[in-house]
């Protein structure tokens, strides 16, 4: 008695659908990263446990080491930046306000440039810090 042979095809892996996973994936991971980089002063900010909004106003406010001020990268002196702010805030009043300060900095310093925005009308502050 002779037996019908069985064709049997070989198993085939459809890579329509990892494609589209890994291309999801690939979105995903770009669109939930940072890369925002502010360019300017080096300063080495605190390191803190929990990480915050990665969203950074336009303007920024930096304090290095040895208590000097930068506004959006260019060295200012307090009465500069005073002035600054307040061309800042006319049009739009509720801006942010991110303040970058080195971790050996005077701490006077930090607070006298908070003193000052608060003076020019600056209502939301973000302290920029890295995550460890």
């Amino acid at each position: 008695m002779k037996f019908p042979k069985k064709y049997r095809s070989k198993p085939k892996i459809l890579l329509t659908s990892l494609i589209d996973i890994v291309f999801l994936l690939l979105v995903f991971f770009l669109l939930t990263s940072s890369f925002v980089d502010q360019q300017g002063v080096s300063i080495t900010v605190p390191e803190v446990e929990i990480e915050g909004t990665d969203l950074l106003p336009e303007i920024a406010i930096s304090i290095d080491e040895q208590g000097i001020i930068y506004f959006n990268g260019e060295m200012v002196n307090e009465e500069t930046l005073l002035n600054l702010l307040k061309i800042q805030l006319k049009d739009s009043p509720n801006q942010h306000v991110a303040i970058r300060a080195d971790r050996h900095a005077l701490y006077n310093s930090i607070v006298r440039v908070i003193d000052i925005a608060k003076s020019a009308g600056v209502k939301n502050f973000l302290l920029i810090t890295e995550r460890h």
